[in-house]
């Protein structure tokens, strides 16, 4: 499979994966000190919120590259319908950030 058919996004799912991975490293290093000699000092709030976004953009990652396939005739509607469920099950679950207060 190579995907592509989106050629002038140059792989953007690629890029959204990437960031997920930027900023679980940078939610890593809060309250220390960068190579710059920086420090974000972020409220853990900020912080919950931030780690609850992270499975849901490696999830659109998938997702658009699963969209990708399709559109450049790598894979057909059933190969398509089977990844896109695998996706959606292997990201259905509820962070604690994202209870409601009921325990849903």
């Amino acid at each position: 499979m190579s995907g592509g058919h989106f050629g002038d996004c140059g792989y953007d799912y690629y890029k959204v994966a990437q960031f997920a991975d930027e900023l679980e490293l940078a939610i890593v290093n809060n309250n220390k000190v960068d190579e710059y000699g920086y420090k974000h000092n972020y409220d853990p709030d900020v912080i919950d919120y931030l780690e609850a976004q992270i499975p849901k953009m490696r999830k659109m990652a998938e997702i658009m590259r699963i969209i990708d396939y399709l559109y450049s005739g790598d894979i057909g509607d059933d190969g398509f319908l089977l990844r896109v469920k695998e996706v959606e099950n292997k990201y259905d679950y509820i962070h604690p950030w994202q209870e409601t207060g009921d325990g849903v």
